[in-house]
C-alpha cells in the first residue's frame, strides 16, 4: 500500500513537471510513464488514463490553497490590507507551481465533466469566499459601502482574473512569474483601489 502511495505521488509529480513545461494537450500517459521510468501498465495500474492525473492533481492545489486559510487569517488581522497583500504573493507561489491548470483550465473543464464539476463547486466557494471579504472590510470601514449586487460583481471580476489571466498571458507567449504578479496589480489597480479609503491607500 506504502508503495502503491509513493508511485502515485511519483508520477503525479512527474506529470505535473511535463505539464508545466509544454501543453498538456501534448503530454500523453506514455510520455509520464517513461518520464517516471515505469512502464504504461504500472501507470494504468494506479490511474484510468491522463485526466485522472490532472484532476488529482487539481485536488492537491485545492487543498493547499485551503491549507492556508487565507480568508480566515484576513478576517482576524490588526491590518486586513497588508495580510490581503501577502495572501495574493502566496497565491503567486502557488499559481506558479501549479500554472498548467490556470493556463489549460479552460481546456479541461471543455474535455472532461468530472473535471468541470470540481472546477465549477471550488469557483462557487471562492466566489463566496471573496464576498465575505468585502463584507468584512466594509465593516471594518476600510473600503466604501457597496450594494450586495456590487459586491457580488466585484467578487466575480476578482475570481475571473485570478483564474483567467494565466490563459490571457500564454495566448502570447509562456507563462512567466512576471504574468503571474500581473494579475495581481490588475486585481488591486482595477478592484481594490478604486473602494479603497484614502488612509489605507499608503498601504497598498
Amino acid at each position: 500500500m506504502e508503495k502503491k502511495s509513493i508511485t502515485k505521488e511519483r508520477i503525479k509529480s512527474v506529470a505535473m513537471e511535463l505539464f508545466n513545461d509544454t501543453s498538456s494537450l501534448l503530454v500523453t500517459t506514455n510520455h509520464i510513464a517513461k518520464a517516471c521510468g515505469i512502464s504504461v501498465g504500472n501507470l494504468y495500474y494506479h490511474y484510468k488514463n491522463k485526466e485522472q492525473i490532472i484532476r488529482e492533481i487539481y485536488a492537491d492545489m485545492s487543498e493547499k490553497f485551503e491549507s492556508f486559510e487565507m480568508y480566515e487569517k484576513i478576517q482576524k488581522s490588526e491590518k486586513p490590507i497588508v495580510t490581503i497583500i501577502e495572501m495574493f504573493d502566496g497565491l503567486g507561489e502557488l499559481f506558479w507551481e501549479y500554472r498548467f491548470i490556470l493556463r489549460d483550465g479552460v481546456l479541461f473543464i471543455a474535455m472532461d465533466a468530472d473535471f468541470k464539476a470540481m472546477f465549477i463547486a471550488n469557483q462557487a466557494k471562492r466566489i463566496k469566499q471573496i464576498e465575505g471579504i468585502f463584507h468584512f472590510l466594509i465593516a471594518k470601514d476600510i473600503i466604501f459601502e457597496m450594494t450586495q449586487e456590487e459586491i457580488e460583481l466585484r467578487a466575480k471580476h476578482q475570481w475571473f482574473i485570478s483564474a483567467y489571466w494565466q490563459t490571457f498571458a500564454s495566448s502570447s507567449g509562456e507563462i512567466i512569474k512576471e504574468s503571474i504578479k500581473e494579475s495581481k496589480e490588475v486585481v488591486f489597480e482595477l478592484l481594490l483601489k478604486p473602494i479603497l479609503k484614502k488612509e489605507f491607500m499608503i498601504l497598498l
